[in-house]
């Protein structure tokens, strides 16, 4: 074969490539769908209140041994998920000693530190259920009962103390939405009365509880609310609400 000859058939050939990939563009049938997605996240909100219009905190001066004091708040859910638990801690700081306290300045008796001070102060925890009529109602119980003999000083030792703990038929209640059970906390705190007195030295016949005159703390109670185990649910209402999520559940 010439050579004139082989430089047409490659000029032919590339003609041929051109038209086939010109061809595979005539016909075609597509149809394009999309779907649409919302997701929205619920609300955790607890709300500590009052209940009947009364204190709710400890703000208190001139405390003296045998004092009692008694504060309660009601735990409501405001958000639209059930919470599982609340759970409290607590923090002692800004203690300081008096100024002056005649036992220890006048007297010459070793001085006290924030731990002995806390240890002072005798705590106790009561529980109750507030529920309509829907609800399980739950007898009051104690988390801390006073034959426990735990101090303020005890309290920052325990670490998130549950303060929506099981049902009395051993369901996890915590504080749901669905059906409505708000928790009502009562906490008394007194001080000790201790009549042991100093039986030698400048300070003798003197209760020791003398040393604690005049001392200040501030204690804080902290309270963080958790939400339930995620669910793999399909139930919804119509708009896709999730009133699963309202409600306990143990997962």
């Amino acid at each position: 074969m010439s050579a004139k000859k082989k430089l047409s058939l490659g000029v032919a050939s590339a003609a041929l490539g051109l038209a086939l990939v010109g061809g595979g563009t005539w016909a075609a049938f597509n149809d394009v769908e999309r779907l649409s997605h919302t997701f929205a996240a619920g609300t955790l909100n607890l709300e500590v209140v009052d209940v009947d219009g009364g204190e709710t905190e400890f703000h208190l001066q001139n405390l003296k041994p045998g004092d009692t004091m008694e504060r309660s708040f009601k735990l409501e859910n405001r958000g639209s998920l059930a919470i599982k638990e609340v759970l409290m801690n607590t923090h002692a700081f800004n203690f300081q000693n008096a100024e002056y306290n005649e036992f220890v300045h006048g007297h010459g008796m070793p001085d006290n530190n924030m731990k002995q001070f806390l240890k002072q102060f005798q705590v106790e925890i009561l529980l109750t259920g507030v529920e309509n009529q829907n609800a399980q109602p739950r007898a009051n119980f104690e988390i801390i009962k006073p034959e426990d003999n735990k101090t303020l000083w005890d309290l920052t030792k325990m670490k998130n103390i549950n303060l929506t703990p099981e049902n009395v038929d051993g369901q996890w209640t915590g504080i749901p939405l669905d059906p409505l059970d708000d928790e009502i906390v009562y906490i008394k705190i007194t001080m000790k009365d201790d009549q042991e007195k100093v039986k030698r030295g400048p300070a003798k016949g003197e209760y020791k509880q003398n040393v604690y005159q005049g001392d200040s703390v501030d204690f804080k109670f902290i309270l963080e609310a958790t939400q339930w185990d995620g669910l793999n649910t399909d139930q919804t209402n119509e708009n896709g609400y999730l009133h699963i999520n309202e409600r306990a559940n143990s997962n």
